[in-house]
């Protein structure tokens, strides 16, 4: 196997750690007969603990050896990772639900823990899992990352994103860039409300080039969404209205965690315009990058993300650090608390893109 900074078996640990926080959390909580103060382990460990150990592990800005993508691009023991995490999540979901629905019966605060504890493991770990596995070309892959989307009701993304926010980012069309000044409240707002309308008007569009009615059965965006629905069904016809309200407070957990760091990704960097009304090619300057170690095996080298952007094929072994790009001085997680605090958040970056701005006109 050809070497590559990425560590997959550092990896493989960290993913099976983040996957059994809620269950730690729920076995603290019976042990201690504390289940309201422990079920909030995982917040607790993904956005202090992690953070602050990612921070002392420090970066690295390796690259994989020249000449070696194909060779790390093929080997198996890299693609079984991503897709490990479908059945690991949907494990997950079907010990979290019943577990939290007779959890209510004692602590309803518990019972909310281990739900915020599930969908925060589904936002950092499916759908970033997900995000990896529907820019790929093999159908399982693609549709793998489908099913884990709509594990927690947002299977439009796999559309969006490919064919909306790969396209138009960092200009005006896209709203998973954030603009200077948004604060992430009224960014959420936005992406929230639009995401899944564009993700039917792009899915509508590819079907009209296939020469088929935008509402065709053949558009994808039914499968997704039925999937949810069964989901939903079934957690309701097994559990009641608990386990509907299970799912759902667990998707709405991990979107509002992917939709944040949708945020964080472009906040303030948009493309120059042409004479001509279109848009300079991407280039790694209009994505933040980060490469603090940790974190990037945790999230399949998502914070290389100015990599992603311009290369958006490569997978996530051989993804590279630019030092062009704009840089974030920490990993995701931290800054997802800071996102939540606009006046911190925008002392914090708004100088940075200031910076960015500066050296684009340079």
């Amino acid at each position: 196997m050809e070497r590559t900074p990425f560590n997959l078996r550092v990896a493989w640990l960290v993913l099976l750690q983040f996957l059994s926080l809620p269950l730690l959390g729920y076995a603290l909580g019976d042990l201690t007969g504390m289940p309201g103060l422990w079920n909030l382990l995982t917040p607790v460990w993904v956005f202090v603990a992690f953070p602050l150990i990612d921070t002392w592990v420090g970066l690295d800005t390796r690259n994989p050896p020249p000449g070696s993508d194909a060779a790390l691009s093929d080997t198996p023991a890299y693609r079984l990772l991503p897709l490990a995490a479908l059945p690991a999540h949907a494990l997950m979901l079907l010990w979290a639900a019943p577990t939290a629905v007779a959890l209510a019966a004692q602590s309803q605060l518990a019972a909310v823990g281990l739900c915020l504890s599930v969908g925060i493991v589904g936002g950092a770990i499916g759908i970033t899992y997900a995000h990896e596995l529907i820019h790929k070309p093999t159908a399982l892959e693609r549709n793998a990352g489908g099913v884990l989307l709509a594990l927690v009701a947002y299977g439009g993304f796999k559309v969006e994103h490919v064919y909306g926010h790969h396209v138009d980012v960092a200009t005006p069309r896209d709203t998973s860039t954030a603009r200077l000044g948004q604060s992430a409240y009224a960014f959420l707002l936005r992406s929230l409300l639009l995401n899944p309308l564009r993700a039917w008007q792009l899915s509508g569009a590819r079907m009209q080039t296939r020469g088929m009615p935008a509402w065709h059965w053949r558009n994808e965006m039914y499968l997704w969404h039925g999937l949810t629905l069964l989901v939903a069904a079934a957690m309701t016809a097994w559990l009641g209205w608990a386990g509907l309200g299970f799912f759902a407070l667990q998707a709405l957990v991990a979107i509002v965690l992917l939709e944040l760091v949708n945020y964080i990704e472009h906040y303030g960097l948009l493309r120059r315009q042409r004479p001509d009304g279109s848009y300079e090619r991407v280039t790694p300057r209009h994505s933040w990058n980060d490469s603090h170690h940790l974190s990037n095996l945790a999230l399949l080298n998502l914070q290389r993300h100015s990599d992603h952007h311009a290369f958006a094929a490569r997978r996530y072994q051989v993804l590279r650090h630019h030092d062009e790009a704009p840089q974030l001085p920490t990993g995701y997680a931290s800054l997802v608390l800071l996102a939540l605090l606009p006046p911190l958040w925008r002392r914090f970056m708004d100088p940075r893109v200031a910076a960015w701005k500066a050296a684009e006109a340079s």
